[in-house]
């Protein structure tokens, strides 16, 4: 009897080992949410009026839009540890972050020209120093 409760015991703790392994996927309904709760808070922290909120919401969902598909396409998993890439490897990696900057670059400047016909310089570098914030965060 007490070695079929044990064997139970282990079998037990083994499923549950198994299922907190799993990783969840991430709900594209939540990113969603994130963009629009950061812009309601833009629009609260600027003071927008209804016509100007309703302008700068569009305008920051599709600013996000573009940034996250930016870098989903130059997405790279990190080597295992104690993995070495080749030269040609990591030559690869090394021109896809520059192709990724240059993108990210030119998506800011397009979005720069677009907020300011709503924002002031200041508070388009709000948004921009709070998007350098948030993808640190997400580094570490």
């Amino acid at each position: 009897m007490k070695k079929q409760i044990l064997f139970l015991f282990v079998i037990l703790l083994s499923l549950v080992g198994c299922i907190s392994a799993q990783q969840i996927p991430k709900d594209k309904t939540n990113g969603q949410a994130k963009v629009e709760q950061q812009a309601k808070h833009y629009v609260e922290l600027f003071a927008l009026d209804e016509t100007k909120a309703a302008q700068f919401t569009e305008m920051y969902r599709a600013y996000t839009k573009r940034m996250h598909a930016i870098r989903v396409k130059y997405h790279k998993d990190p080597p295992q540890p104690g993995t070495t890439l080749s030269d040609s490897e990591l030559e690869k990696r090394i021109l896809d972050n520059f192709a990724q900057s240059r993108s990210i670059l030119n998506v800011r400047e397009e979005y720069y020209k677009k907020f300011r016909t709503i924002l002031s310089p200041s508070q388009v570098n709000t948004i921009f120093e709070d998007e350098k914030a948030r993808r640190s965060q997400t580094r570490r």
